[in-house]
């Protein structure tokens, strides 16, 4: 008798089927999970952490590259996740995601990506209100700190709290700001260049990581760094030379304009010689650290396969490794995959687990074997001709 895929696997000790598809939005508890990679990883998290104020604190762009499926778009909402859920109060900062910048009738455009990723679909606007609360109280902390009355007026205090004219212009605009409304048609005016885009996120970036003198004892920042995850951009390859200039162009700009506690990392599907003839000079020279995602060889595969089954165990306690599956039937399956990406590793084990289900096999009775795989032509059934192998 087929079990329901509820009591199969409960008996499995899994929550449910761990392949399913990539997560979408960084609170997804799936997208704490990056397995495969470790050196990137580590590669990956240690930029994160340099542009902490209480780190380095500098600015830095990273570089994701690699072969279709190989997990660019997954880590970084395992970035993200990690700084706005898993270790939010280490660092304690804003970042924003940016699916692709082909948006206004296929055109890539940072305008249309900021108001329909940034403004529309992220928290930028409660960051702004929230830094409009932390002016009000920096403004008040400063004045009695320095024994200032109210004839001193707040845009003074302001232009004291943040030196730079273009900056502390815009502060203003942000501490003047009362209504919702207010506050949307300062960030996200109805008419906007992909110029004037960009100039109101890095001033907000610029404003958030500001460091601010209160007193000679005391100073305080509202974030510690801020983030922007750009994905997609092999997206230039089908670009004029116009468009591609323009998106290089406004790359340089954001980074430039940002150069503290900033970190910028984009992501494609391209290969190292591709990189020249998406990317100008100018940006290739500012990038930190090109991170290439590689395809895995059959051992990753094996562990790979592993680690997703144990991160969602029901009970860490119970039954674990490879089950419901042999190591033996995991190792046969990675062997007939070609080009190995966790993409496919993914979509291959979400449909065999379930074949296995509909085949009869009862995890209480023991663990899929290499022998069950044959007997009931899954492997064929799976990987067969026109398979994802």
């Amino acid at each position: 008798m087929v079990m329901q895929p509820g009591e199969y696997y409960e008996k499995a000790n899994l929550r449910d089927n761990p392949f399913r598809s990539n997560p979408n939005f960084a609170a997804d508890p799936r997208a704490s999970i990056w397995v495969g990679y470790e050196n990137q990883k580590k590669q990956l998290d240690k930029y994160l952490r340099r542009s902490l104020a209480d780190q380095v604190g500098n600015a830095n762009f990273i570089m994701l590259y690699g072969n279709y499926g190989t997990g660019k778009s997954h880590a970084l909402l395992w970035a993200q996740n990690r700084i706005l859920h898993d270790e939010k109060k280490t660092f304690e900062s804003v970042c924003y995601f940016i699916p692709t910048l082909r948006k206004d009738k296929g055109k890539l455009t940072f305008a249309g990506a900021f108001l329909d990723d940034i403004v529309a679909k992220s928290d930028l606007m409660d960051n702004v209100q929230a830094y409009h609360n932390f002016l009000t109280e920096c403004i008040a902390l400063c004045r009695t700190a320095h024994g200032l009355d109210h004839q001193v007026s707040a845009e003074k205090i302001i232009e004291i709290l943040i030196p730079p004219v273009e900056l502390n212009n815009f502060a203003k605009e942000i501490y003047h700001c009362q209504k919702e409304d207010d506050f949307l048609k300062l960030i996200a005016p109805k008419t906007l260049t992909d110029y004037q885009a960009m100039m109101i996120f890095t001033r907000l970036v610029n404003l958030f990581v500001h460091d601010m003198e209160i007193s000679d004892t005391s100073r305080k920042r509202f974030k510690k760094g801020a983030y922007l995850f750009i994905d997609e951009l092999d997206d230039l390859e089908r670009a004029s030379v116009k468009e591609a200039r323009e998106v290089n162009d406004i790359l340089r700009h954001i980074y430039d304009n940002c150069p503290n506690c900033f970190c910028m990392v984009i992501a494609l599907s391209a290969e190292i010689s591709q990189l020249a003839v998406l990317f100008f000079d100018y940006i290739l020279s500012r990038i930190h650290r090109q991170i290439e995602l590689l395809v895995l060889d059959k051992d990753d595969a094996v562990a790979f396969v592993r680690e997703i089954l144990n991160s969602n165990r029901v009970d860490q306690d119970g039954k674990g490794g490879f089950f419901p599956f042999e190591e033996a039937a995991v190792d046969t399956i990675a062997s007939q995959l070609t080009e190995i990406t966790p993409r496919k590793i993914v979509t291959t084990m979400q449909q065999i687990i379930e074949e296995v289900r509909l085949a009869g096999h009862d995890p209480s009775e023991g663990p899929v074997s290499v022998e069950f795989l044959d007997d009931e032509e899954i492997l064929d059934e799976v990987l067969g001709e026109g398979g994802v192998a």
